[in-house]
């Protein structure tokens, strides 16, 4: 597992990111997922999901009033299938924050905000961004 911690600082929006690999931290996201709000149940059936399906999965969940959001980017089988789930993962954060700010998702304003989120999420995800170097971690 890879865990990824940064700040969107022009949005003051906190995101943790979970990059499944080895192992899969139950425990530790239905605690994140509290803390954002869920209820226990929804975040039980959310860790649930996740594992029942296993791969190819993600899955987000945000907190407009405390500005911050959890990503799991779960074990893909192909380097294509772990870019499907990042880019579409990534995409539910930019619309979470763009709902939050009232932010246009046809402006510029709005196409900024994506590439500032690929640039931090690039740097833990890059690690697997190719088929030997994910296999490496898995």
């Amino acid at each position: 597992m890879i865990l990824q911690e940064f700040t969107i600082d022009r949005y003051d929006w906190f995101v943790r990111v979970y990059y499944i690999t080895d192992s899969f931290p139950e425990d530790d996201i239905i605690k994140n997922l509290i803390d954002l709000g869920c209820s226990r149940e929804d975040a039980e059936e959310t860790v649930h999901n996740l594992v029942e399906e296993g791969i190819n999965v993600g899955s987000i969940h945000s907190n407009k009033y405390s500005r911050e959001s959890l990503l799991i980017i779960g074990k893909a089988d192909s380097t294509d299938e772990f870019y499907d789930t990042f880019d579409h993962e990534k995409g539910h954060l930019a619309m979470h924050i763009c709902i939050a700010d009232n932010i246009d998702p046809f402006s510029e304003k709005y196409q900024y905000l994506v590439g500032e989120i690929g640039k931090k999420m690039f740097w833990a995800a890059k690690e697997l961004f190719c088929e030997e170097c994910r296999e490496k971690h898995l």
